[in-house]
């Protein structure tokens, strides 16, 4: 009997009676070829029976109904008609494509070549720049397709849908959410909804989507020496895409990160943030759009904080354990209800107070001589009762200090703080807060740099000032007690310069600190992001930046979870909803152990994690995953190409990489090869450029070093991304 070896193939198999001889014979209409006679008898009965099955299914061919020979044309003109108008384009759904195949199976003039691609949308032709989180929502859209999760359609092909190629305006709109723009998905198969929906970025047309079968990428870092620029890697990536015009024809520059901090182009293309789906919990809470009662605030704003542990790790002032100064029954205080002027307090008075109730604390420098005051208890404790509830209600202060440098190190110089009196909507959140102190201090030892640029503090401001610490400290000391809350920004550093302990403090740098911790973000970038306020736009002040701090604890204590930095590295990875390792799917990723465990590792999801030790391993461990016997859905790769690390060629080691993979990609495949230069080298960069910007470091950083860094910090932050497809 002769059978097709497979469903895109004209090759016919044949056996003898025994069983031990094959005939391959490829049938054309009209006429039958024998490819091979060869078996281990010499019989050539085994041909004969190879050549009639091939004529018999060549007859068979010839015989396509009228109707099935109307839907092949239709369906191959659909196939090779490029259109670049919207979204998606050819066949747009894999039932479409099973249904091209087969009648391309029953035809003899067979022509299977149509795969799917990427191009430029007609309107937005010349487009030079993308964003690294384009090309991570196509991975994800090429994704629910290998794994029939359609975004824009159902799987079944319907008349309906294809009463157009181009999406009509209408039909647009009703894929968008109402809430943020973002198309939406089906329902997957266990009736949950997928939580991260993803639309095809602005400038991109999918030609047909429906033939993807396998999605892999090629993260490739590569260094930018004076023997070759990125340019150069470029304009190969270019060259080559032209030469063997392999589907797609999008190639741009990408950003991969924003602002200064240098960040890999896997935290890009690998997670979503978070804060893209805070709309669905607005839904859910109806109240937002009235303001929140004062107690439950105060309540929330407790909440947020520092424990024992936290003050401890961020090196906050504590005293010495077993110090029996801070055990006295003398350290009890008769509190005053309003903040008494420092200036107003006897010096003489001030510094005995500080005298009897001082102490020293942990990391304290032998040469810093004054003494540290914390909060005492009241003698009689009398409840504050909020105005709108019989509870007692703690009191909160924004608070923030400015410092200079002195012979000694940083020193106080200004002290700030504001009181807490209501939180409303008009429309927006407002916080009415009272000034209580605003004061300049004259350091103890002599100055050697006022920071002005940092500290607004000038010697002209500081010449007629005689208030000194002690004094701010027994203001402090007899207003402040342990129920209260300080608020600030890094507000370890105002503590220091104080001298001064505080049991209950809430630091917007821990509050809104990044899931890694490996940073922290500046109250400048927090204002701007989260309160849309410039701050700091000349010299810092105090008094702003105090009031700055204290809207963005309020605003948390209001939002909670909703609340997030944009851009916050607080992300899901797409391993979570994504990764193509049930019903039969696999997913591979290929690369350096410290990479699989930073972002795969970490996240269980069933895919297999391949270490590499040499770029020739890597490219063999790619092309086996995409066209072995055991194909994968997704392979994901980082490679890095930087000298000293797996090759010393890293030019002449790209080139051989990108041309055997793609040079060999399977029909089907969509795949992306993304670089970036000099990751290590700017991140080594930015340390060193923290260290020298540092008040405390003798290590200067000129205009010249600062050019010389953005031109270093550009080269990284912009890579390259191209898509190739069969």
């Amino acid at each position: 009997e002769g059978t097709k070896t497979d469903a895109s193939s004209q090759y016919y198999l044949a056996m003898d009676e025994q069983g031990n001889s094959c005939i391959a014979v490829q049938a054309s209409p009209g006429q039958t070829t024998t490819m091979a006679l060869q078996d281990d008898n010499n019989d050539p009965c085994a041909a004969t029976t190879a050549v009639v099955a091939a004529a018999a299914a060549t007859t068979l061919s010839t015989t396509m109904s009228k109707k099935d020979r109307k839907k092949l044309k239709k369906l191959r003109k659909r196939a090779s008609s490029i259109q670049t108008e919207g979204e998606r384009s050819g066949l747009l759904t894999r039932s479409e494509y099973e249904e091209y195949r087969t009648l391309l199976a029953s035809d003899a003039d067979e022509d299977d070549t149509m795969g799917p691609s990427i191009n430029v949308r007609k309107k937005k032709e010349g487009i030079e720049k993308s964003e690294g989180a384009h090309h991570r929502d196509l991975l994800v859209w090429f994704l629910q397709q290998v794994q029939g999760n359609y975004v824009n359609g159902d799987n079944d092909s319907s008349n309906k849908d294809r009463e157009s190629l181009v999406l009509s305006k209408k039909r647009r709109r009703e894929e968008q959410d109402p809430v943020d723009g973002r198309a939406t998905t089906k329902d997957n198969k266990n009736g949950q909804e997928d939580n991260f929906k993803v639309s095809i970025p602005h400038w991109a047309s999918i030609h047909n989507p429906g033939t993807i079968q396998q999605v892999a990428v090629m993260e490739i870092h590569v260094p930018a020496d004076e023997n070759h620029k990125i340019e150069d890697y470029t304009r190969f990536l270019e060259s080559f895409q032209h030469k063997t015009r392999k589907g797609s024809k999008v190639g741009m520059r990408t950003k991969w990160f924003q602002g200064h901090v240098p960040a890999s182009m896997s935290d890009s293309l690998f997670y979503f943030s978070n804060n893209n789906n805070g709309h669905k919990n607005k839904k859910k809470n109806a109240n937002l759009d009235e303001p929140p009662k004062k107690l439950d605030l105060l309540q929330s704003l407790q909440a947020l904080t520092l424990s024992r542990e936290e003050m401890i790790e961020q090196q906050y002032p504590r005293p010495i354990p077993n110090d029996d100064s801070q055990n006295s029954d003398a350290n009890m205080s008769t509190k005053t209800d309003i903040m008494l002027p420092p200036s107003d307090i006897p010096l003489e008075t001030a510094k005995k107070f500080v005298k009897e109730h001082g102490l020293r604390v942990q990391d304290q420098g032998e040469d810093d001589k004054h003494p540290y005051v914390m909060t005492l208890p009241k003698c009689a404790v009398l409840p504050r009762i909020d105005s709108d509830s019989s509870c007692c209600a703690p009191r909160v202060f924004g608070l923030d200090c400015e410092m200079v440098m002195t012979a000694l190190g940083l020193e106080l110089a200004r002290v700030t703080m504001v009181q807490f009196d209501d939180f409303a909507l008009d429309p927006n959140p407002v916080t009415t807060t009272t000034l209580i102190m605003d004061c300049f201090v004259r350091p103890e030892n002599p100055v050697v740099n006022y920071l002005t640029k940092f500290s607004g503090i000038t010697a002209k401001l500081l010449e007629p000032v005689r208030t000194h610490i002690s004094q701010i400290q027994y203001a402090l000391a007899n207003f402040l007690t342990p129920d209260d809350i300080l608020v600030g920004h890094s507000l370890e550093n105002d503590l220091k310069a104080l001298h001064y302990i505080h049991p209950l403090v809430v630091d917007t740098a821990m509050v809104f600190r990044p899931s890694h911790k490996r940073t922290k973000y500046s109250l400048r970038h927090l204002a701007a992001t989260i309160l849309k306020k410039q701050i700091q736009s000349g010299s810092h002040c105090s008094e702003e930046d105090a009031q700055v701090a204290l809207d963005l604890a309020l605003r948390k204590a209001w939002l909670g979870d909703r609340l997030r930095v944009p851009g916050d590295p607080d992300k899901t990875s797409i391993l979570h909803k994504h990764c193509p390792t049930s019903n039969n799917n696999t997913a591979v990723f290929i690369g350096s152990s410290t990479w699989l465990e930073n972002n795969v590792l970490k996240h269980p999801s069933g895919a297999h994690a391949l270490n590499y030790d040499s770029i020739e391993e890597c490219k063999k461990a790619l092309l086996a995953w995409m066209n072995g016997r055991r194909k994968a859905q997704l392979i994901w790769s980082n490679i890095s190409l930087v000298k000293g690390t797996v090759t010393r060629k890293p030019f002449g080691s790209f080139q051989s990489l990108v041309t055997d993979v793609v040079g060999n990609l399977p029909g089907g495949c969509m795949l992306m090869v993304a670089i970036q230069a000099d990751l290590e080298k700017t991140r080594d960069l930015f340390k060193k450029r923290k260290v020298c910007q540092d008040v405390r470091s003798s290590v200067g950083w000129s205009e010249a070093n600062e050019l010389a860094w953005q031109k270093q910090l550009d080269s990284t932050r912009y890579g390259y991304v191209q898509w190739f497809g069969r």
